[in-house]
């Protein structure tokens, strides 16, 4: 198997969008708003749609969810213990580490469902999605909780508002009831995730100009 075609496309892709915003008028303004458009709607419709369209089987899932969830937990615990390591953690302002604490354990959604699909196909997409399924609420989590602490806003609140949290939880709540979308919506969902990858790719690119982007 050659990786180096099947991955160029997508890092294509985020070279793409770092040229376009490093060299063209299409800069930081217009990238922010594609950011909020990706996050606040076609990504939730594309992880929704992963997470509904391949039936879970809990059984078969329980040992892949276990390892996802207790890493992503003692990658948790162990980002926000540093403060508290001998040495190291008189060195590190709290506030800072509050605020850039999430580059510790979060991951780009966008990358990882591009390259699973395109390495290992439909089966990857399906672990990849209930991988994503588990963590990206337990990341977002840990992210908002102390940013919300610090700028003393409702935990709770912040929670309900995340798009990702509630594409997740309602993805996996449909999937568990058995729903699944109508023949005639599939196009339009399928397009909207295609959409989703290509600008979330390109949208990382050009964070690297500013180090935004966030998946």
């Amino acid at each position: 198997m050659n990786f180096a075609q099947l991955l160029f496309p997508d890092f294509s892709l985020i070279l793409c969008g770092y040229l376009v915003c490093r060299f063209t008028k299409l800069n930081r303004p217009v990238w922010e708003q594609v950011e909020s458009l990706v996050y606040y709607f076609l990504f939730p419709v594309l992880l929704f749609q992963s997470i509904v369209k391949n039936p879970l089987d809990l059984g078969a899932a329980s040992a892949l969810v276990g390892a996802a969830v207790s890493l992503a937990l003692c990658a948790i615990a162990l980002t926000y213990s540093l403060p508290h390591w001998p040495w190291l953690g008189r060195r590190i302002d709290v506030r800072l580490h509050a605020a850039s604490a999430q580059v510790g354990f979060r991951f780009n959604s966008f990358i990882l469902l591009a390259l699973a699909d395109r390495i290992a196909g439909p089966q990857a997409l399906l672990m990849v999605a209930v991988i994503i399924g588990c963590c990206v609420p337990i990341f977002n989590v840990g992210a908002v909780w102390p940013m919300a602490r610090h700028a003393n806003k409702g935990f709770g609140r912040e929670l309900l508002r995340n798009p990702l949290i509630i594409a997740t939880a309602s993805g996996l709540l449909a999937n568990l009831l058995g729903f699944s979308l109508p023949d005639w919506l599939s196009p339009t969902v399928n397009r909207i995730g295609q959409a989703s990858l290509a600008l979330g790719l390109m949208a990382a690119g050009a964070g690297m100009q500013f180090g935004s982007m966030a998946s």
